[in-house]
């Protein structure tokens, strides 16, 4: 897609070139909800809203989305969601985690990727969402993501939200470059489940 060499984008060199970890990724199991809580309480001061670690623990349990975990020597250092909403060519981000001392070392530059490499090929273009925070969000948009409206929290704070449109053929340009680079990806697109709804 054109966009994709105007600009920036998930395989545009200017915002990978140099910042890619060393790290497998494989599937969440419910041994790791402890973990992943820990990462997520650590980042929670003055960056999410109140209230949500309970909604982040139900998305973890219940599976409602597929996670991934990130290791680098034996220990879990990131965790990130997707899932398909209400359309197969609708993509959700959520819950895009790393562990603070282990930020700005190219661990979720490789952890977007890897949630792109997940696409399937059953869909030739797809339309990326991710619901970020204030904080958060400049990270999506140096990969491309544009603003795409406002979403509020439960306690009626309003965050922005963005969205991507990418093919599937640069979806597995993704996986190709990460693998270029020592890391592995499951291939688990057909585990990625589809919502209809939001949960309550």
């Amino acid at each position: 897609m054109g966009h994709f060499f105007k600009g920036p984008n998930p395989l545009h060199p200017a915002v990978w070139e140099g910042r890619l970890a060393q790290l497998t990724f494989r599937r969440f199991q419910p041994a790791d909800v402890s973990q992943c809580l820990e990462i997520y309480k650590l980042n929670e001061p003055g960056r999410f809203p109140e209230g949500v670690l309970s909604e982040y623990e139900k998305f973890l349990r219940e599976q409602s989305s597929y996670f991934l975990v990130a290791e680098r020597n034996g220990q879990i250092v990131a965790t990130s969601g997707l899932s398909y909403f209400r359309r197969p060519c609708f993509a959700v981000l959520c819950f895009g985690l790393v562990g603070p001392s282990d930020q700005n070392a190219g661990i979720g530059t490789a952890s977007l990727r890897a949630r792109l490499a997940l696409l399937k090929k059953d869909e030739p273009v797809y339309r990326v969402f991710i619901f970020a925070v204030e904080k958060s969000f400049g990270f999506y948009e140096r990969f491309g993501f544009g603003y795409f409206g406002g979403w509020k929290d439960i306690r009626g704070q309003e965050h922005p939200s963005g969205s991507l449109l990418i093919s599937y053929e640069e979806a597995q340009k993704c996986r190709q470059l990460l693998a270029d680079h020592g890391i592995s990806v499951p291939h688990d697109e057909d585990q990625v489940p589809m919502r209809e709804a939001e949960e309550k």
